[in-house]
């Protein structure tokens, strides 16, 4: 099933405040989520800006999915480290990292997608359904593990998050063969611009390409007057405005702003009147 350009201003994104009293993390985190439809059945995604409070905490923990995290303000804690203004963090499916003491609030780029393993990826929506169930059934989320009871009777120590995902599919998750052995960090204010020689007025940063599914992150800078042509694409890409304004269609896209291109169909030219960057994912693995 092909779609259609998407594209969102910041005022149209959905809000919402993650964590708070019974959640599977501890701490709060304000979310301005864009509705991606990615128009391929059982692949989903989610894209936000995110706001992770000061004393936000995770115990060390891994993904069933791949993750993907661009720090545009303050310090981001991960772990023995964090990740800084400008740095993009790169969480492969299976791999562990953490714990996350947030000191400070940040504010984060977040993209979680389907990775090269398959696992289902589930929506809020279903994440929400399977925490009533499992307190309904007595269970209690604390510290971010889930605390209940087994059919047998005997007692559940796990993950909060794996314990939704459990509830939600009803298998037990069982996770990919970790394909990195650890977090990458990227340190885009160490990378160079590149021009692109085929359309002057676009210089690029590709910042990493990963696992086999070749998703591939960069930061795209127009000149003021430039703009990245009208074609189709090969794979589906997320655009984020990060400086500038830029002009998709009929309408023009602040600093914000998300705009989602789908694969195989024809996509509007992007431009600048006065030049904009952009932080950039290609998701080959969406490509109908």
């Amino acid at each position: 099933m092909s779609v259609a350009v998407q594209a969102w201003r910041p005022e149209d994104a959905v809000t919402g405040l993650l964590g708070g009293r019974d959640s599977h993390r501890v701490g709060t985190v304000e979310q301005r989520r864009f509705p991606i439809g990615t128009g391929v059945p059982g692949l989903n995604l989610s894209f936000s800006r995110d706001t992770v409070a000061d004393g936000f905490f995770s115990p060390r923990h891994r993904h069933c999915w791949d993750q993907l995290r661009f720090v545009l303000d303050g310090s981001l804690s991960i772990g023995e480290n964090g990740l800084e203004p400008g740095d993009c963090g790169y969480f492969p499916e299976a791999v562990e990292y953490g714990p996350q003491r947030q000191r400070g609030a940040a504010t984060v780029l977040v993209l979680q997608f389907t990775g090269a393993g398959g696992l289902y990826y589930p929506t809020a929506g279903e994440l929400a359904a399977a925490r009533d169930k499992l307190r309904a059934a007595g269970g209690t989320f604390e510290g971010g593990r889930y605390h209940g009871r087994a059919p047998d009777g005997s007692p559940i120590d796990q993950d909060g998050y794996e314990a939704l995902w459990e509830a939600h599919t009803g298998c037990k998750l069982v996770y990919a063969e970790p394909r990195y052995g650890d977090v990458v960090v990227m340190r885009s204010g160490a990378y160079e611009w590149l021009a692109n020689p085929r359309h002057p007025g676009i210089d690029v940063t590709p910042l990493g390409c990963f696992t086999e599914h070749l998703t591939a992150v960069a930061l795209v800078r127009l000149a003021p007057g430039a703009h990245l042509a009208d074609r189709k694409l090969g794979a589906p890409q997320v655009r984020y405005v990060l400086t500038g304004t830029v002009g998709c269609g009929e309408r023009e896209y602040p600093p914000g702003s998300c705009l989602w291109m789908p694969a195989g169909v024809p996509v509007p030219p992007v431009g600048s009147v006065t030049g904009a960057e952009l932080f950039t994912v290609s998701l080959p693995r969406y490509a109908p």
